[in-house]
């Protein structure tokens, strides 16, 4: 008998466990460990009908958690445009209420002067009123901010706040599965990058859990590289979540609406969203919106909104030549997301199928590059 020789200690550990070891600052983990791991052989036909029957029951999860279930709702509307906005919903005790919790608001004054644009001036031929003046996010140290406020009083109104470090330290020192390269993305595409499910991000989810402590993952982490401008302005579909959205390296213009307004608007479905048609690389619709938050998004700077309830929209600040690197953590939070979702989720065979190829695509490669109109 061949004896087998004992295994170390680090050895015994589950596999699992081991992939969820985070990577060295600045270090590339391993490729081969991102995504689910479901492979090839699951086709994206044989996935739809698992996905849609996924999708419907997130979206009654949705609609009850949202406290809309026995309202009178016509689907064929919803598909295009709310029935209703939501009246008072940012009502309230202003940033101000927080005492010492808010340090400071974020400026977009370099992002206009960056972009070459003035979003206070129309074209006065066919739109003879001012654009609406933007309103910049409010910044809170995740050291000293109370959570409770930030997720009644922020989150859960469709306001977007920022948490960064007073000190200048990092928030996290989290990496992608790899580094793009411009060989890697073509120019005016945007690489997306699906992380382990159970990924550590270190710093990230101490927040997660303080601002929301019983939430989970609702999708993989999405790392957004890539030589591109600006993708369409959108608003997420899927599972109702909330989004932390951590800037690891560069500048991005942001611009988000608040729930009222985005209900207003007239979108149309794309892949995993519904969006407004032609916003990729301008913003024109700026002129359309009553109201809106801007801010220029830094290195380290990490950005808290409900992403399946307001309508969102990100633009690259590209500076000597350093493309931005932004990590979407999505985690599960239903309240304030958009009727159409669910409505969508629910019924929309489309979606059921580009949704079965998207995650298809992701779990076999890990990876996907398209271009920047098409999110």
């Amino acid at each position: 008998m061949v004896k087998i020789p004992s295994l170390t200690k680090k050895e015994e550990q589950p596999i699992s466990t081991l992939t969820l070891e985070a990577p060295l600052k600045g270090e590339d983990h391993s490729f081969s460990e991102t995504a689910c791991g479901l492979g090839k052989a699951l086709g994206k036909l044989t996935l739809t009908p698992v996905v849609g029957v996924g999708l419907m029951g997130f979206a009654a999860g949705d609609a009850i958690a949202s406290g809309v279930v026995g309202t009178k709702i016509k689907a064929s509307k919803l598909l295009y445009k709310a029935t209703k906005s939501d009246k008072g919903i940012l009502e309230g005790d202003s940033a101000t209420s927080a005492g010492s919790v808010a340090t400071s608001v974020g400026s977009i004054d370099e992002t206009i002067k960056s972009l070459g644009l003035d979003d206070r001036v129309c074209d006065l031929g066919t739109h003879p009123a001012l654009r609406a003046e933007p309103t910049p996010i409010e910044i809170f140290d995740p050291e000293t901010c109370d959570y409770k406020y930030l997720r009644k009083e922020y989150l859960d109104k469709g306001v977007p706040f920022i948490l960064q470090r007073t000190d200048g330290k990092p928030i996290s020192n989290a990496s992608p599965p790899r580094t793009t390269t411009d060989d890697d993305s073509p120019e005016g595409c945007i690489s997306v990058q699906a992380d382990n499910m159970n990924v550590k991000l270190d710093g990230i989810d101490p927040i997660v859990k303080k601002l929301l402590p019983l939430t989970f993952r609702a999708h993989w982490p999405l790392w957004f590289q890539g030589n591109y401008k600006s993708g369409l302005a959108h608003v997420d579909l899927g599972p109702g979540t909330c989004n932390f959205y951590w800037l690891k390296r560069g500048k991005k213009d942001v611009i988000i609406a608040p729930f009222e307004v985005t209900r207003k608007l007239t979108l149309s479905t794309g892949i995993d969203n519904i969006h407004i048609p032609g916003s990729a690389d301008n913003h024109d619709y700026l002129k359309d919106l009553d109201m809106y938050y801007r801010v220029t998004l830094e290195e380290q700077s990490l950005l808290i909104f409900n992403n399946s309830g307001c309508l969102h929209h990100f633009t690259n600040i590209i500076e000597e030549g350093v493309t931005p690197i932004a990590l979407s953590n999505r985690c599960k939070h239903a309240y304030g997301s958009d009727p159409r979702g669910w409505v969508n989720l629910a019924g929309n065979l489309k979606i059921w199928y580009s949704m079965a190829s998207h995650f298809a695509g992701l779990a076999s490669s890990g990876e996907e590059t398209r271009k920047a109109e098409k999110i």
